[in-house]
């Protein structure tokens, strides 16, 4: 089982944006991940699968998913999120990803929402992605590709793509520089169990799935020092769809109380718990004012 801190895979997030823990996941966890991920492709609505094409899914997992649960809470799990780092990590919410056969791939786009706010330009991460895929993930079934040091360093991508998770940037045809080979890129391989792991900052894509058959993710979202953050972002965090009811904590009967999930879920008592903070997802840096 992993243990400790990992100064080469901490040095690796910092300057690259991303990193990945091999074998992670025992086989159980994933078979469980396997199921829930079936469960909710096979509940979506066919409109919303053609809406999210190029992701593939993109279907929200909540709290209360007991294969979710049961993969935050692992020894594993925690383990290799303190491998990398992370002093206080508290899930926020997720995915379920899985690309059809012959699905085009996912246009490049960083997933940051604060642009603006200082807290952007620090070098530390303030949200992290985590990407379990469950089977062999390579060129030819859409693997990630992603931009080293694209998180803390300005890209020629950052002031020419449409904004992210736009209509816009959906309607890029496959020949558009959304879609194109850029300068610095490098494939993403993983294994199921592996972990992925890549500040939200990072300008990444995925490769079109051209096989027959699907290939799956379940996305988790996290901040990896929580009780660090700035008061407006634990406000935010909170407040996230896939999470309980603001103040479940205050409730001494609540479920969650006493749980392992309890210690990985975002809390907050200050006087604004109830705020979102405004959204801001075209980059911008300091230089630009």
């Amino acid at each position: 089982m992993i243990e400790t801190y990992d100064a080469g895979l901490v040095s690796q997030l910092r300057r690259d944006g991303f990193c990945l823990v091999p074998g992670v996941l025992r086989p159980d966890l994933l078979d469980q991940l396997a199921g829930l991920a079936a469960r909710k492709v096979a509940a979506e609505d066919e409109a919303n699968l053609r809406r999210f094409a190029h992701h593939g899914s993109l279907i929200p997992v909540r709290y209360d998913d007991a294969e979710l649960v049961a993969t935050l809470t692992a020894p594993e799990v925690r383990a290799a999120l303190r491998r990398i780092g992370c002093t206080d990590p508290r899930w926020i919410n997720g995915y379920v990803i899985s690309k059809p056969p012959r699905s085009p791939g996912l246009w490049w786009h960083q997933d940051w929402w604060a642009w603006g706010h200082p807290r952007t330009y620090v070098d530390e991460p303030t949200q992290l992605f985590c990407m379990i895929y469950l089977e062999p993930t390579r060129r030819e079934n859409g693997c990630l590709r992603a931009i080293p040091g694209s998180h803390l360093n300005r890209h020629p991508l950052h002031d020419l793509l449409p904004e992210p998770h736009t209509t816009t940037i959906e309607a890029q045809p496959a020949d558009s520089l959304s879609h194109a080979p850029a300068h610095g890129e490098i494939d993403i391989l993983a294994n199921p169990g592996d972990l992925v792991i890549g500040d939200v900052r990072v300008m990444h894509a995925t490769h079109p799935n051209t096989t027959d058959r699907w290939r799956t993710a379940v996305d988790l979202l996290l901040t990896p020092d929580f009780s660090t953050l700035p008061r407006e972002f634990r406000a935010h965090y909170v407040n996230q769809f896939c999470l309980p009811p603001v103040g479940w904590w205050d409730d001494p009967a609540h479920p969650l109380h006493g749980t392992p999930l309890s210690e990985l879920l975002p809390t907050y008592d200050g006087p604004d718990r109830d705020r979102m903070m405004t959204y801001s997802r075209q980059p911008t840096w300091p230089a630009d004012g």
